[in-house]
């Protein structure tokens, strides 16, 4: 007869050789291995755990394994709790013969128990296999008991790998933690749940799946575990942030538009304000911008247009954002700069543009900017902050163009 392996935690080191002995008088054998966490014990395999040795990470893994629970010093509602975690059974540390004999009666249910499915059951996951979208069942502990192929082919895990094993036997930690806390959830809110998250499957490819689940009940009431399916809504949401980028962003020039810019400086000042840093904005507006379309075209105008934000791009921070708010008016924004800093890096711009050569129908052509700058305040006096930049940017077109003017609070 082939040996089996009993696993067990380091407390109960000190007492193999006692239960060994008493094991030696069954027809069975085994062999012993001491582990560090559950996670090395295989699913279904037998563990001797002494609760002082389970570690927060070894809980949702509990059902998943055959666990006699030792408690230093058994007792009802002690072994109750450690049941109500999944364990088979428990048993106090000084009642080795109980121990021994739970092992041996593992080990021969393991051997002589092997229930064949009625025909009801086989029908049912007949049906369910036939359901294209991918559907599971977990029972109380949130482990699997059951899928349909769709599942399975899913994920690209087998039946046998899936069912009877934990999330955190079937999917990386950093997923099955978010599983794992949205069952715990669900099942003590009981009722429904909706969510969106990753899911990665056996070859490494993600998805962006939502899940449909619901708690069902057994015939007395109590929650039985959970029903789930899962559509994957990862073109879906490509497509939405493709069409959301397309919303944000300028056709020609490829910067954010004046939307973008809405939702970005908020959130710039947000994070400003939290780590207490200085944020500015540039105001760019092309000196005598109609004179390039009249003399070369629209189709030249926008080729200006290309160029121009390729130069503020070149001669700005590594940090800065630009947006086109309308025609050839252009932001700047700024973050981590005080108004000093953002005359510095306007006037860097505005000297810039002009040294770079645009060749418009094989002439060159002397593109020059004016610019206004101000340091943000804060979101509530954002209309007044525009008011005053745009000022500052009227009082350099005033004032011979090509040059960068500074707006300040009264």
């Amino acid at each position: 007869m082939s040996s089996s392996t009993i696993y067990h935690s380091g407390c109960l080191t000190p007492y193999k050789i006692a239960l060994a002995t008493l094991l030696d008088q069954s027809v069975f054998e085994f062999n012993w291995q001491a582990i560090e966490c559950l996670q090395e014990v295989p699913v279904s395999g037998m563990v001797l755990l002494h609760e002082s040795d389970v570690q927060d990470s070894d809980t949702p893994l509990i059902g998943a394994r055959k666990v006699l629970m030792v408690l230093a010093k058994w007792n009802f509602n002690g072994a109750l709790k450690w049941v109500e975690q999944g364990a088979n059974d428990s048993a106090g540390l000084e009642d080795l013969e109980r121990i021994a004999t739970w092992v041996v009666a593992e080990q021969s249910r393991s051997i002589w128990h092997n229930p064949q499915p009625s025909d009801q059951q086989n029908t049912l996951q007949t049906v369910i296999d036939a359901i294209p979208v991918p559907i599971f069942y977990k029972d109380a502990w949130h482990i699997y008991r059951g899928c349909n192929l769709a599942f399975s082919e899913f994920i690209g895990l087998s039946k046998e790998k899936i069912i009877d094993h934990s999330v955190y036997d079937v999917a990386p930690k950093e997923l099955a933690d978010i599983y794992y806390q949205a069952d715990q959830a669900l099942l003590a809110k009981g009722g429904k749940q909706e969510y969106e998250t990753d899911v990665k499957n056996a070859q490494g490819e993600r998805f962006e799946i939502e899940f449909h689940k619901a708690v069902f009940y057994k015939s007395n009431g109590n929650k039985g575990g959970q029903v789930g399916v899962m559509l994957d809504v990862t073109e879906k949401n490509r497509l939405m942030r493709e069409l959301d980028k397309v919303s944000r962003t300028d056709p020609l020039t490829g910067v954010g538009n004046r939307r973008e810019f809405d939702d970005a400086v908020s959130s710039a000042l947000g994070e400003a304000q939290a780590s207490y840093s200085s944020i500015s904005l540039l105001t760019i507006d092309v000196d005598h911008f109609k004179s390039i379309n009249d003399q070369f075209g629209h189709s030249c105008g926008d080729e200006a247009l290309k160029f121009l934000v390729r130069c503020i791009y070149l001669a700005s921070p590594s940090n800065a954002s630009i947006y086109r708010i309308g025609g050839e008016e252009f932001y700047v924004l700024l973050p981590r700069t005080n108004l000093a800093e953002a005359r510095s890096a306007a006037e860097k711009v505005c000297q810039h543009i002009p040294s770079q050569p645009l060749i418009l129908k094989g002439e060159q052509v002397n593109m020059t900017v004016s610019i206004g700058a101000i340091q943000l305040a804060s979101e509530q006096q954002l209309e007044d902050s525009f008011k005053r930049v745009d000022q500052a940017l009227y009082e350099a077109k005033m004032t011979g163009r090509n040059r960068v003017c500074l707006a300040y609070y009264d």
